[in-house]
């Protein structure tokens, strides 16, 4: 599997290019970009994974939706912000609203989508949004953690519904599922550098417990 990483609008955050086998996908497309554009372009695009909701993840997503006929995909808690900038926390740092989109595939739980005759897994992972999820790739041992898992640390709970306390013991839980996958990851957050699993059980102060 062929992954590019870029980084993209001004909270620098990591959209992902994937293609295996004559498909791809892009993972959070956080702004436009004219690479995405000419990858969309090149490419038989059948999926845009979001990890959640959150504005920096989703700023390049109406430009896509009319770019390609893939289909969007989004854990079913977080598909409201999509079409609502207050719920995406979009108003929180700009004015106006952005282009309202709305998804093709709302997950929930523990589902897998096909890709490039294999499948993509899908574990819920709440904490940071009430949607958030992480993609996994069982055959080639990676992983897109969104702001759920990051290298040496773990996303804000101060962001979702609900008390920060709260968010913080739900988010705790989600560690330690991704820490229980059998094996090791090479784990590939939505900020930050890339890492792996067994180095994040070792050293991770929040997966630790």
């Amino acid at each position: 599997m062929k992954i590019e990483k870029l980084v993209l609008g001004p909270f620098e955050t990591n959209t992902y290019l994937l293609e295996k086998d004559g498909e791809a996908l892009i993972i959070d497309p956080a702004c436009d970009s004219e690479y995405i554009d000419e990858f969309v372009r090149d490419k038989k695009i059948r999926y845009i994974l979001l990890t959640h909701g959150h504005f920096d993840h989703i700023g390049g997503l109406a430009k896509l939706s009319g770019l390609c006929k893939c289909k969007i995909v989004i854990d079913k808690h977080d598909s409201r912000m999509l079409s609502d900038a207050g719920e995406s926390r979009y108003s929180d740092f700009f004015s106006g609203s952005p282009e309202k989109v709305k998804a093709d595939i709302e997950t929930e739980g523990g589902c897998s989508l096909p890709f490039a005759g294999g499948y993509i897994k899908i574990m819920h992972t709440p904490g940071h949004t009430d949607g958030s999820v992480i993609y996994i790739f069982e055959d080639e041992k990676i992983l897109f953690s969104g702001d759920t898992l990051f290298k040496l640390g773990m996303g804000r709970t101060d962001l979702c519904d609900g008390n920060p306390a709260d968010n913080a013991r739900i988010e705790m839980e989600s560690l330690k599922k991704i820490a229980k996958l059998p094996g090791n990851y090479k784990v590939y957050p939505g900020h930050g550098e890339i890492t792996t699993l067994d180095y994040e059980r070792q050293f991770n102060p929040y997966m630790r417990g």
